[in-house]
């Protein structure tokens, strides 16, 4: 009896084995039968049935290497152009200089009295809550909604009922009306004027003294009117992509995020599975594979390093490489991992195993005792 009841063991152990991953404890990846067949490269797509999961393998060899080029981490090109704003038009508290040459009776000054004396100071004149500006003689004259060249021509024409050929000097003493808002991870988060010079992105991030090293540039956001748009900063700054350099518009709200939830994770067997925080600038497989310690040389199946992850369409995506010759890990050096991706290496068959037998192994002491003890 107890030989039939070894053989009988050997033979469960053996048949759970031969199932592999059904039984085994712990997570793995199954690769499609039909998946495995194709001889497919990363950026082509293989659609199965069920379930419906999209699996586009990376196959190296030696023969292919160079012969694809691997796409870098392109994303968050946001909706609406580039454009300029074109000429600065006056808006609501902004504050003009005004001078009528010959006239100085209309420039308004404040006396300042410093170490060589005193001094007069010309003031400005503010553009009231209805839209107009006063002026003497002129009155309230519109000015919101003009640039500076149409204001002055405006007043220069009010002028000539009182004054012969007037010759008049418009120029700005404060820029008060339009503004962005700069939040996040930069280094003073506040109010940025928009003035007479177009203000691009980088002047607003300049103006609050940049980010903080906990910045994600890779997904900062900017949100116009009711809409919100992801940029990525890292194409701009680290690949020259000017035309992500936006023209800020009034009311602009631009975030920059904490790169803390800019993460990729490392599971299965790697010698330290962890969650990893991208560095700025792209990072590839093959350095994220190293800072876990590379694969388990013990029992890790070399030939699938898996990368998951979410497609524009919502669906998952799973990159295969098969690294077992260290010369694939030129081309994992080409693979752009993304935030939020997640990285698993597979076990062997013999891991599998193994755990199967260290699953029923007790059980089955634990039966062999009680048959010792009922004298079977």
């Amino acid at each position: 009896m107890t030989e039939q009841f070894k053989a009988g063991a050997l033979a469960i152990l053996l048949s759970a084995a031969m199932a592999g991953c059904g039984t085994a404890p712990g997570m793995y990846v199954a690769t499609p039968a039909t998946a495995q067949t194709r001889s497919t490269w990363f950026g082509s797509r293989a659609s199965e049935p069920e379930p419906s999961i999209d699996f586009a393998l990376i196959r190296l060899s030696a023969e292919n290497m160079g012969k694809y080029s691997l796409p870098g981490n392109g994303s968050g090109v946001p909706l609406f152009s580039a454009n300029s704003s074109g000429p600065y038009k006056l808006g609501l508290q902004d504050v003009l200089r005004i001078n009528v040459w010959g006239h100085p009776d209309f420039l308004p000054t404040l006396s300042a009295v410093s170490s060589s004396g005193v001094a007069s100071v010309p003031l400005g004149r503010t553009i009231n809550e209805d839209g107009t500006l006063f002026f003497p003689l002129v009155g309230a004259l519109p000015a919101a909604g003009l640039t500076l060249s149409e204001f002055r021509v405006a007043l220069t024409k009010a002028l000539t009922k009182y004054i012969k050929d007037p010759q008049v000097d418009v120029d700005m003493a404060a820029f008060r009306s339009q503004r962005v808002f700069m939040a996040g991870e930069v280094k003073a988060p506040g109010v940025v004027p928009i003035t007479d010079i177009p203000l691009k992105i980088t002047d607003a991030l300049a103006a609050v003294g940049g980010t903080t090293p906990d910045a994600d540039l890779g997904v900062v956001q900017l949100t116009r009117a009711a809409q919100s748009f992801t940029i990525d900063l890292n194409r701009l700054y680290f690949g020259g992509e000017l035309a992500l350099n936006l023209t800020l518009q009034h009311g602009d709200v631009l975030t920059v995020p904490d790169r803390q939830a800019r993460k990729v994770f490392l599971l299965g067997e790697v010698m330290q599975p962890k969650s990893y925080v991208l560095r700025r600038g792209r990072v590839s497989l093959a350095e994220v594979l190293a800072d876990a310690g590379g694969p388990n040389p013990l029992s890790a199946n070399a030939g699938e390093v898996f990368v998951m992850r979410l497609g524009v369409d919502g669906k998952p995506l799973v990159f295969q490489l098969d690294a077992r010759e260290p010369v694939a890990l030129l081309l994992a050096d080409r693979f752009d991992v993304q935030a939020r991706d997640l990285v698993y290496v597979n076990p062997t068959s013999m891991t599998h195993a193994v755990r199967i037998m260290n699953q029923y192994l007790p059980l089955l002491q634990g039966v062999s005792s009680v048959k010792q003890v009922g004298g079977f």
